[in-house]
């Protein structure tokens, strides 16, 4: 029911009889039109061009979600807000996710951009104020356990509580081309790193051992190295560190590997070793329990190790978001001794 004043009226007087008309009110009594109240649309956020550039790099909905700890829902929300504000359709939906379509793609480098000086802004404003914050995005291998990740989160939150650490997994080459094209602000690498563009701040040294099916012991006990060179392999793609450290310690012995299996997943890999399937080099602490219950054989003479180290690039290093974790990672900035 809509009041319609009139001077002719002694007081407001009601309209009974009203109709719609594409969104407008119209009283029927001195042709009185009234626009609905409608609220004005929202500015666009940085954290939905955070979730934009996320959902763009993952492709799906549910790994962008597991990424910035928001729920799909949340996630399609920020992308349907954000198309609304834009104008434009930024994905398309495809089987088993989403694909950015050409005008979001001609988008992304831009917001990239815009979340790079959001990132900068705050930790320079933080660091005036005695306070290190921002986005982190870290580029992580191998499991949780493995990198000690559970005790570095633990102390990036006591000592740096208003950095948000946003994590993407991979193999070491893909952490080291993740942090020298911008990706991402700091990374694990196993083994040697050589590249004069990027700083590595050593964690801890690696043991790794040729494991074999326990089956396999008596043959590779009586031959050694030469059944190095006749046993099937199990590999890893390029990107990882194994083929290099494989590599080399066959190399010392005059062995070709005959390779019959990759996979990128230790955890895949040592099942496969269990199951008969072929030879392969695994970190001991991931190996030894598998041994002591009797799964799997771990030959003494096929042993190396590699330095699990801290990448960053070289240009960063007076970055404050940087040295805060330079500081954690070292436990102490005194101590640490980036290479």
């Amino acid at each position: 029911m809509t009041t319609c004043w009139r001077p002719s009226c002694y007081g407001p007087t009601r309209c009974r009889r009203m109709r719609a008309a594409h969104s407008w009110l119209q009283c029927n009594r001195g042709g009185l039109r009234i626009a609905p109240a409608s609220a004005p649309p929202k500015p666009m956020e940085i954290y939905q061009l955070r979730t934009f550039s996320t959902v763009a790099r993952c492709g799906n909905i549910t790994r962008a979600a597991s990424q910035l700890c928001l729920t799909q829902s949340t996630i399609s929300g920020q992308i349907k807000a954000l198309e609304a504000e834009l104008g434009i359709c930024l994905f398309v939906r495809r089987a088993g996710g989403v694909e950015i379509t050409p005008l979001g793609e001609r988008l992304l480098s831009k917001a990239q951009a815009l979340l790079a000086i959001a990132d900068e802004l705050l930790s320079e404003a933080h660091a005036h104020a005695g306070r290190i914050g921002g986005h982190l995005q870290l580029a992580t291998i191998n499991d949780a356990e493995t990198l000690g990740l559970g005790k570095f989160m633990t102390r990036m939150r006591d000592h740096c509580p208003d950095v948000t650490v946003l994590m993407r997994h991979g193999l070491s080459g893909w952490a080291l081309s993740e942090v020298k094209n911008g990706q991402c602000d700091a990374g694990f690498f196993i083994g040697p790193v050589t590249d004069p563009e990027v700083r590595a701040l050593p964690i801890r040294e690696i043991r790794y051992c040729i494991a074999a099916p326990i089956g396999w012991r008596a043959q590779v006990e009586a031959e050694g190295w030469a059944a190095m060179g006749r046993l099937p392999w199990l590999w890893v793609p390029a990107l990882g560190s194994y083929p290099g450290l494989v590599t080399a310690l066959l190399a010392k012995h005059g062995v070709t590997p005959v390779k019959v299996v990759e996979t990128d997943r230790e955890a895949t890999t040592l099942a496969l070793v269990s199951a008969g399937v072929g030879l392969c080099l695994l970190s001991e602490e991931r190996a030894r329990p598998a041994a002591l219950e009797g799964k799997i054989y771990l030959w003494d003479e096929g042993r190396t190790q590699a330095d699990l180290s801290l990448i960053y690039l070289a240009s960063r290093e007076k970055d404050p978001l940087i040295q805060a974790l330079v500081s954690v990672i070292a436990g102490d900035p005194e101590v640490a001794s980036p290479r």
